[in-house]
């Protein structure tokens, strides 16, 4: 019989289906995080504090040193393998590689995303470039007085009670100070997005879609995106409030080697031995935590 395929062809078919597949997954980075390419196996990011207020200049400038803070990102290699026998591959069964194939791409593309949605569940433990957790009730900061607070707790799930915990978390949000003593977003944030399980997806598509709610005019219509994301399962009563606007986002996306497709096939020692082709993608980023201004986290247990 003779083969449908050879070697080089098909690493480069399949290569080809990967990367089709792999760009066809959408990628919730570029709506969360700010996006930043690493040049080494860790970035240290000091500019989450911010820069003084201007002053009046009087004789000399007056020089106001940063805040003492600091925060480390590390790159994970991040790895997805899977065998294919030979004899599948001569049989013809090219039709069902290709699947394995994109599910490898889809599975590799949701990776980041799973990341994302974990680095959100987290913040309630997980510290931040303050040391304290992302989402917590002890954020301090210079040129404020007191503690500032991203973690609420809210009031229900109808969408009455939904439409009034929204409203004061974009209170919250906008009520933020910054190290000098400004309002932290300035005149308001540009772009917003609610991130919420599947539970809670119907109740904001109305919140934030209908003209009215309970006989009432809903001027929270259009204000926020919504990100409906079936890995929120721990709690399906918590949601998330989060600023997209500029470089302003709540986490980090750090990309240090972008994905790659690579094979081994004919003339290795797997295929002479085992007759067992190997396919498998890699890539090397971390995802962390950006300025916990940036985020709301409203919880309802």
């Amino acid at each position: 019989m003779s083969l449908t395929y050879s070697s080089t062809s098909l690493e480069k078919g399949l290569r080809t289906v990967f990367l089709d597949a792999f760009q066809a997954e959408g990628s919730l980075a570029d709506k969360l995080c700010y996006v930043v390419d690493s040049a080494s196996n860790n970035e240290k990011y000091e500019w989450l504090g911010e820069s003084p207020q201007m002053s009046e200049l009087k004789g000399e400038r007056h020089i106001t040193a940063l805040s003492d803070t600091g925060y480390t990102l590390t790159n994970t290699v991040y790895t997805s393998t899977i065998a294919i026998r030979r004899t599948d591959l001569d049989d013809n069964q090219t039709g069902s590689i290709r699947q394995r194939i994109q599910q490898l791409a889809s599975t590799a593309s949701g990776h980041v995303n799973k990341l994302l949605i974990t680095a959100l569940v987290d913040g309630t433990s997980d510290s931040g470039h303050d040391s304290t957790a992302f989402f917590g009730n002890s954020h301090t900061a210079r040129g404020s007085s007191g503690t500032q607070d991203n973690l609420l707790a809210g009031t229900g799930t109808t969408a009455s009670a939904v439409a009034t915990d929204l409203n004061s978390a974009m209170s919250s949000l906008m009520g933020f100070l910054a190290e000098n003593g400004e309002p932290y977003h300035g005149d308001g944030p540009s772009d917003l997005a609610v991130v919420c399980p599947p539970a809670l997806a119907k109740v904001f598509r109305e919140v934030l879609g209908a003209s009215m709610i309970s006989n009432t005019s809903n001027m929270q219509s259009g204000m926020a995106d919504l990100i409906v994301s079936p890995r929120l399962t721990g709690d399906a009563n918590d949601w998330y409030l989060v600023n997209t606007g500029g470089g302003r986002k709540p986490l980090i996306f750090q990309q240090r080697d972008p994905i790659e497709f690579s094979a081994l096939e004919t003339n290795t020692e797997s295929s002479f031995l085992r007759e067992v082709y190997y396919y498998g993608c890699r890539s090397r980023y971390a995802v962390g935590y950006g300025h916990w201004a940036n985020g709301i986290k409203m919880v309802k247990s």
